[in-house]
């Protein structure tokens, strides 16, 4: 019997010791906004086309960009996309892989996703020789960004009447924020803190 009280008040005690090793959130995600890698991929898809003319020692040349994507994984986020060149005689086509900048400003509250770097070298066979007619800067095509809204709350101030009948103002502000690259998707989740308006 006392072996067994003994067992028993050793599993209490390293069961309070497990849960007090476990330290509290500082700042919990109160909100959160995820935006699915789909949702740029449409934006791609429905930019129209991307084209541009070029110019080698050899010849000159028209490129398009086709089929531009996003890929997003844990902590990074990929840009794919192909750039077919064509002359008067030859067509190529070359992968494109960059790379994406995801950044949020938690002044601001906006999330900017834009493509960071993708070069591309644009290059043909004639009569068995490599020649190259450029290589061309895909991110700089991309000037402007996709900016989305980030999480917030409503209001930046709660107002409620006191049972004596005065009015107290709670001002609501961001604490904190987290920016997440996950399989798929961006994560960006605040935390909130309140105080009294003086």
């Amino acid at each position: 019997m006392l072996r067994y009280l003994s067992i028993f008040l050793f599993s209490i005690v390293l069961s309070q010791t497990e849960i007090e090793e476990t330290p509290p959130q500082l700042n919990p995600d109160h909100i959160s906004l995820t935006i699915h890698e789909s949702l740029i991929n449409s934006f791609f898809q429905n930019m129209g086309e991307i084209r541009g003319e070029g110019t080698s020692s050899v010849m000159d040349y028209t490129w398009f960009l086709l089929e531009p994507r996003v890929e997003i994984e844990d902590d990074q986020a990929h840009f794919f996309a192909k750039v077919r060149a064509k002359t008067k005689n030859f067509r190529v086509t070359r992968d494109v892989v960059g790379t994406m900048g995801i950044t949020f400003d938690q002044e601001q509250n906006v999330l900017d996703v834009k493509v960071d770097k993708a070069d591309v070298i644009l290059d043909i066979d004639i009569l068995g020789k490599n020649v190259v007619l450029g290589k061309l800067d895909v991110a700089k095509h991309f000037s402007k960004s996709l900016k989305l809204n980030g999480p917030q709350s409503i209001e930046d101030e709660v107002e409620f009447k006191l049972p004596d009948g005065s009015i107290r103002i709670m001002d609501v502000e961001v604490v904190s924020y987290n920016l997440k690259l996950l399989k798929d998707k961006i994560v960006v989740s605040t935390s909130l803190g309140f105080k009294i308006k003086q």
